[in-house]
């Protein structure tokens, strides 16, 4: 497996390109693209604002690379996986941080360094590092649920990974991941709103961490029940055009109602029929992506009997319309 590491970023490439977007005494952007021919290629984008930093990831590689991290540091970090799959090892964990596509997690740690194992072709992530001082800022007033327990994490410089495994995306955490993405403006406004969007991915992801912590404290499923709920969940992600209801899971995986509804919502996050319709959706904004399909295909394609009820769905999921992605040849 070939090793990258991190440290060296300007110097182990042989195509680099680096550019400076903008630059204020508040806010910097800036891009890096590199590439090693058979090897790797990507880039990535940078926009620091006071008291954090939003890098957007990309690499395309032809086989399994590994990124080093040999700095030690103090560091606070969300990370979101937008595509692919990864392993993280850090030196003072015991087991290594997975990621699969649509998941994140959050991670404070004082000696923040290690390996990230990219098993996919394509990888895309966003990751939120925050400045240590302007956490403690943050959270200095807050004494309960999950961020009153990052704050004394932080201030005891104490290890803050509150779930081992990644969490998926719930609805709210992907529009404004989209909004991201899709940053309508230019100029000081673009900064600013990508500050506030910062910001609110941040409370998403503590208020779902809490959500998590809760549910683990309340029930412990057994192991028979858990292993039925991965089949469905496992099933949902091959099957989630088919049409079946929660009457046809419950026979198919021997499970009551009850549990399926509250069990897969605890270890998933997220609801049976959310997910189907968060997967429905994903593969419709790929089939535009793709131009296989216009807009109306797409929304039929995906069981959409209304396009304008599709498309108020999707421009609301992903932060814009569906339109902007896939362009009739006669308004081209």
């Amino acid at each position: 497996m070939d090793k990258i590491n991190l440290a060296n970023w300007n110097t182990i490439f042989s195509k680099t390109n680096q550019q400076v977007l903008f630059a204020s005494e508040r806010y910097t952007d800036m891009r890096f693209q590199f590439e090693e021919p058979g090897l790797v290629s990507g880039s990535m984008n940078f926009v620091h604002t006071p008291g954090m930093q939003l890098t957007e990831f990309y690499l395309n590689t032809n086989k399994p690379v590994q990124l080093m991290d040999d700095v030690l540091k103090e560091t606070a970090e969300s990370v979101f996986v937008l595509e692919g799959t990864s392993e993280s090892y850090f030196e003072n964990l015991a087991s290594a941080l997975a990621f699969n596509k649509n998941h994140h997690n959050f991670q404070y740690n004082d000696q923040f360094g290690g390996k990230h194992v990219i098993h996919s072709q394509r990888f895309q992530a966003i990751t939120i590092t925050y400045e240590l001082n302007f956490l403690k800022e943050l959270l200095q007033t807050d004494t309960n649920s999950s961020i009153g327990q990052l704050a004394t994490c932080v201030h005891n410089k104490k290890n803050y990974l509150p779930v081992s495994k990644s969490m998926g995306f719930q609805n709210q955490t992907i529009q404004v991941i989209g909004s991201i993405q899709q940053c309508p403006f230019q100029g000081v406004t673009r900064y600013l709103f990508l500050e506030s969007k910062m910001m609110e991915l941040f409370v998403l992801q503590m208020e779902q961490i809490q959500t998590a912590l809760d549910c683990k404290n309340n029930e412990n499923w057994s192991r028979i029940d858990t292993e039925k709920l991965h089949a469905v969940k496992n099933y949902i992600d091959n099957a989630y055009l088919d049409e079946f209801n929660l009457t046809d899971l419950t026979y198919k995986f021997s499970l009551n109602e009850f549990k399926l509804k509250k069990g897969y919502k605890q270890l998933f996050q997220i609801t049976v029929f959310g997910h189907v319709h968060q997967l429905r959706m994903e593969r419709a904004k790929k089939l535009l992506e793709e131009k296989t399909m216009n807009v109306t295909e797409a929304a039929f394609f995906i069981g959409y009997n209304n396009v304008s009820s599709f498309c108020t769905e999707f421009k609301k999921r992903f932060g814009y319309s569906p339109g902007k992605i896939f362009v009739y040849p006669d308004a081209a």
